[in-house]
């Protein structure tokens, strides 16, 4: 720098009123620059003009102000008013950080919701009377894995899997269908069920810590979960009428996480629990259903006097799709824990995330594992050439016996390409049965073939 503009840059930092910014915009140089020549660590042969270098005051210090008196009642009133907003603003802003921790997002998104979903009408109950000698026990779905939003091309996958939204409302029909035949029907000469239970843990949305949203069925995760919630309520608009009392159960996964690193205390910081707080609105209106949606990633239930414990199964470490590491010391403290509550000895630990239908007996207990919606994907095809037949169980529960009977419930169906029946839920005019975009000009006709299902 030439001295002629150091010996300018000296002359306005010499003013009464200047300020470093303004001489550094001034002169178009950086802030930094300007703080070296007024502290003397560069240029120090060029001298200062009369006067020598500025005063320096200390950081943050303001210069003096000549018209303030100290003891002015005003002033002195006015400085107390400051202290007091002062102090309240600080503890609105802790209310309101803890508020935040505690009601997060999605709990705020509920209670918006809550005076906007309008319910859904409930069906007339078909029960059928108590047959002389027939066993009364509770019967048990589960429902995790279901990746409903998840959009898997034939190119992906080697030819294996086709799946998108329609296809998962599909597949939900087959279900339900099953589980009605199954309990009304094949078994009602000898069982009688007054009670579903349904364990709902988690996977139900693909979520976005992996990218997933871009690539979803509505590229919207609101979207996302709103259409699955009211896909399940359907389901168990469709179920409740069969049985005495519903008693739905939503612990959350590890894709419906909102951040990597799973937070213990955020258990309702999920994807998921917004989309059983959805269904639960939908279902507002159907007097035997009640819901449970615990702020915890595990539950210990009591279903018809035997124990359960639910969770999704993240946390436990596993190879080739089979979870092994860390269940024997998880069923010895689980069991420790239940004695010390006094409740039933848990007998059942049931989870998923694993996408591999299978049940452990080798514990104190039984293990159940749960099968995926969506048989593969590219990941699972690519990684470790990872397939496995779309199916859920289910079973029933005696208070003597336990688990007395299951069944895997195999949810293809060879209509299911057609499109869905009864569970139509489209909300993105744009996209086709495939999960791709029509790729159509805004406001032209949308042709047979492009038409959702």
């Amino acid at each position: 720098m030439k001295k002629k503009k150091v010996q300018q840059i000296k002359s306005d930092l010499c003013k009464p009123d200047a300020t470093q910014p303004a001489v550094a915009k001034k002169h178009r140089i950086s802030r930094s620059t300007i703080s070296d020549i007024a502290t003397g660590r560069t240029h120090k042969d060029v001298p200062w003009p009369e006067g020598g270098p500025p005063v320096k005051r200390a950081g943050g210090q303001r210069k003096p102000n000549v018209d303030y008196d100290p003891t002015n009642g005003r002033i002195l009133e006015l400085e107390a008013e400051i202290a007091h907003l002062r102090d309240e603003r600080n503890r609105e802003r802790q209310k309101a950080q803890a508020g935040a921790k505690q009601r997060g997002l999605f709990k705020a998104m509920t209670d918006v919701l809550t005076d906007r979903i309008i319910p859904i009408k409930p069906l007339p109950p078909v029960r059928r009377p108590r047959r002389k000698g027939q066993i009364e026990e509770h019967c048990v779905m589960h429902l995790s894995d279901g990746h409903h939003d998840q959009v898997v091309v034939p190119d992906e996958c080697g030819g294996l899997e086709t799946y998108n939204f329609p296809i998962s409302c599909c597949r939900g029909e087959r279900y339900v269908e099953t589980v009605v035949e199954w309990t009304q029907q094949t078994l009602h000469p000898q069982f009688r069920f007054t009670d579903l239970w349904v364990l709902a843990y988690g996977d139900h949305t693909s979520g976005e810590i992996h990218g997933h949203t871009e690539r979803s069925y509505f590229r919207n995760q609101f979207k996302n979960c709103f259409a699955i919630g009211k896909l399940h309520a359907l389901m168990y608009r469709d179920l409740a009428p069969h049985f005495r009392s519903m008693h739905v159960v939503y612990v959350p996964g590890n894709h419906g996480r909102r951040t990597a690193k799973k937070d213990h205390h955020g258990a309702h910081d999920n994807w998921d629990y917004l989309v059983g707080k959805i269904a639960e609105l939908y279902c507002g209106d159907i007097g035997n259903i009640d819901f449970l949606i615990p702020d915890a990633f595990s539950v210990n239930l009591d279903i018809n006097g035997v124990g359960f414990h639910v969770f999704h199964g993240d946390d436990v470490r596993g190879s080739l799709g089979i979870p092994y590491y860390g269940l024997q010391r998880r069923q010895r403290n689980l069991t420790a824990l239940a004695h010390a509550q006094d409740g039933p000895r848990i007998r059942y630990f049931c989870c998923g995330h694993f996408h591999k239908p299978g049940v452990v007996g080798d514990m104190d207990g039984e293990l159940i594992v749960n099968g995926p919606w969506v048989a593969s994907d590219a990941y699972a095809f690519n990684s470790f050439a990872g397939y496995s037949e779309p199916s859920q169980w289910i079973h029933g529960v005696n208070p003597k016996h336990g688990v007395t009977w299951r069944m895997n419930v195999n949810l293809r169906s060879d209509r299911e390409q057609c499109g869905p029946n009864r569970y139509k839920l489209e909300f993105n005019p744009d996209v086709n049965i495939k999960g791709t975009r029509t790729g159509r000009a805004p406001g032209k006709k949308r042709n047979a073939s492009s038409a959702p299902a």
